[in-house]
């Protein structure tokens, strides 16, 4: 059967197979924190939180307006599922290069997409699978570079990791890994000038997009909350104002969070134990039965035939799950090591392979036969872990949240929430209009207390939150019940 499969079956396999189930365990509505951000912004042609993700916000507004199915946060959830899938082909895809045996191509593929860390981030709107899938698929065109000399390999890979760098700026740390395997081979000079000049564009022309979007909004007056006083730059329409040099630099940086001093400290041994302290257990649970050790096998091999090919998957795998774990900032670090279940999903497929190999020479069908079914233990029992993914499908918490407020507040009121729920309701007042005129101002609650009074003589003012709320010179009543609650300021 094996033998039937040619390169470009085996890798849309390893696309289909992932993206069914991973479609059918999309979250089919808005969600809080930056899945309702990003959720929003791809809609409205927004602004996103740092680092800008310009890319991103274009392929999101393309893929929303022209996908005809579902709500348009399960449109962009899907965009995630589609990613992570087309990660698995890519792992395939450099497996073949390898000269893999095509069952165990796509099995690595399935092995890749089915671990739960990587699972999870295909079933809600992220940045970070899409930009890493085009990072990944950059890097395999590196790969094939490296490995056959196809200069067309090397210009497109090339033009990717500029669309990448579009979609995620941080996408660098796994180009770097590509950048080391394109070294396999000296340079066509006229074929790099040309592909490094047309990924230069590409990246101009997405962050160009910051600026000249929030000058639009600024000047259209498009953002409700400009109405109430407040100045511009605030979430979902015109996150930093990066029409101005320093909040186009501090979006694109994000230099309020450090990253400069994260990279500085990248490759110490206490970033590395960090590392290992917060991924080791979750890898060593989607990678059981001794994959981890398979996979380091496997590498050895891809390292023997290729070194700086193998250096360049290894570099690509292990420094952005260095700074996830570094990065003070950051909520999710398991976002940036998608690139290492890929890596190691391929180092399994080579150790597989080079041992069929090695002791199927008399009887090589039963042998692979043996080899693949050990391997799909893995994802079958992955697939059946997943199924607490399922539980979330269809979780209604976010949307119940946003009809508390619809039926709790009036036409036109002003809601405060805090940036966990503001997102969500960004999402409800700007996307699907179910808060009618209502305007979502992310803040915490104190934070413009001074403006409170001069909001409440035209709109009712109403505050999403735990508990009451402390605000000095200010009483509140509570209009809704669940979790959170909404509470109306009333002036004392």
């Amino acid at each position: 059967m094996s033998l039937r499969l040619t390169g470009p079956v085996t890798v849309a396999i390893a696309f289909a197979v992932p993206l069914v189930v991973l479609l059918a365990s999309v979250r089919t509505s808005v969600g809080y924190w930056d899945t309702g951000d990003l959720q929003t912004v791809a809609w409205i042609a927004g602004i996103p939180y740092p680092t800008g993700f310009p890319g991103y916000v274009i392929v999101g507004w393309v893929w929303t307006h022209l996908l005809p199915l579902g709500s348009v946060a399960a449109r962009l959830n899907a965009l995630s599922a589609v990613a992570i899938a087309s990660g698995a082909a890519t792992v395939a895809a450099i497996a073949l290069l390898f000269e893999v045996v095509p069952l165990v191509a796509i099995l690595a593929g399935t092995t890749f997409a089915f671990a739960n860390v990587v699972w999870l981030r295909g079933t809600y709107a992220d940045v970070h699978p899409l930009g890493f899938a085009v990072a990944f698929a950059a890097v395999a065109l590196a790969v094939r570079w490296a490995l056959r000399g196809d200069a067309r390999a090397l210009a497109t890979g090339t033009i990717l990791a500029g669309a990448a760098v579009a979609i995620d700026n941080t996408t660098v740390l796994i180009l770097l890994g590509g950048v080391v395997a394109t070294l396999a081979r000296r340079w066509p000079v006229d074929v790099v000038a040309r592909s490094v000049a047309i990924a230069a564009l590409v990246v101009i022309l997405a962050y160009a997009y910051l600026p000249l979007r929030s000058a639009y909004v600024t000047a259209r007056r498009i953002d409700p909350t400009l109405a109430l006083g407040i100045p511009p730059g605030r979430p979902f329409w015109d996150d930093h104002h990066p029409s101005t040099r320093e909040g186009f630099r501090s979006l694109v940086a994000g230099t309020e969070w450090g990253p400069g001093e994260t990279l500085a400290v990248l490759f110490t041994p206490a970033v590395v134990r960090r590392a290992t302290d917060r991924f080791g257990t979750e890898v060593s649970a989607d990678e059981p039965q001794g994959l981890l050790v398979v996979a380091l096998i496997g590498m050895g091999f891809v390292i023997a035939q290729a070194p700086l090919v193998g250096l360049g998957l290894v570099l690509a795998a292990i420094v952005p799950a260095l700074f996830g774990a570094a990065y003070p900032a950051e909520a999710d670090p398991e976002r940036y090591v998608l690139a290492l279940y890929a890596v190691t999903a391929l180092g399994v497929a080579v150790a597989a392979d080079r041992t069929v190999r090695a002791f199927g020479r008399q009887k090589p069908a039963l042998a692979l036969g043996m080899v693949c079914a050990l391997l799909a233990v893995v994802p079958v029992r992955d697939v059946v872990r997943g199924h607490e993914l399922f539980a979330y499908r269809d979780n209604p918490e976010a949307s119940e949240l946003g009809a508390r407020v619809a039926a709790g507040t009036r036409d036109g009121a002003v809601v405060v929430a805090p940036w966990d729920w503001a997102t969500a309701l960004a999402y409800h007042a700007y996307v699907d209009r179910a808060l009618g005129r209502r305007i979502v101002v992310c803040a915490l609650p104190r934070e413009h207390l001074e403006e409170y009074a001069a909001w409440t003589r035209e709109h009712q003012v109403t505050i999403v939150s735990e508990g009451a709320p402390d605000l000095p010179g200010y009483s509140t009543r509570k209009l809704t019940s669940g979790s959170p609650q909404v509470y109306e300021i009333v002036k004392q």
